[in-house]
């Protein structure tokens, strides 16, 4: 039986934080509504701060789950299976969020592109580092 690799969830999920620092600090100026160097450090309210981590913690989790579920696959295909969630679960919300919200498509490519990234590094990092098995079980 195969179980999940929490260390690969917990590598996955210190890249996307770093990637999520990264991303907050590039915000387009057409998203704080000012400019960063107006008001001093552009930091993120408490709630945001809350629910960024649990939200992504919470998509590893489920991503690892699912990888496990899905047995007799090869890694490519682990990786595909991890990008075909991507698509065909989160990518149709750039045509609600583009009709929903008033953006233009620069906009809601950059709304986008962080989930993007957060695919790729748990599909590359969660399928391809499988957990270590133990020939001494206690």
């Amino acid at each position: 039986m195969y179980k999940i690799n929490y260390k690969s969830v917990v590598f996955a999920f210190v890249l996307q934080m770093l990637v999520g620092v990264l991303w907050y600090a590039s915000t387009p100026i057409a998203f704080l509504g000012r400019l960063s160097s107006e008001q001093g450090a552009n930091i993120p309210s408490i709630a945001v701060m809350t629910v960024f981590p649990l939200s992504v913690i919470a998509y590893l989790m489920f991503t690892a789950w699912l990888l496990v579920k899905a047995k007799g696959l090869s890694g490519i295909g682990r990786f595909f299976l991890v990008v075909g969630t991507w698509l065909f679960i989160v990518f149709p919300n750039a045509v609600f969020v583009s009709l929903h919200l008033d953006l233009n498509q620069i906009e809601v490519v950059y709304l986008l592109s962080f989930g993007v990234v957060n695919c790729l590094i748990a599909a590359i990092i969660l399928p391809l580092w499988q957990p270590s098995r133990s020939i001494f079980r206690g």
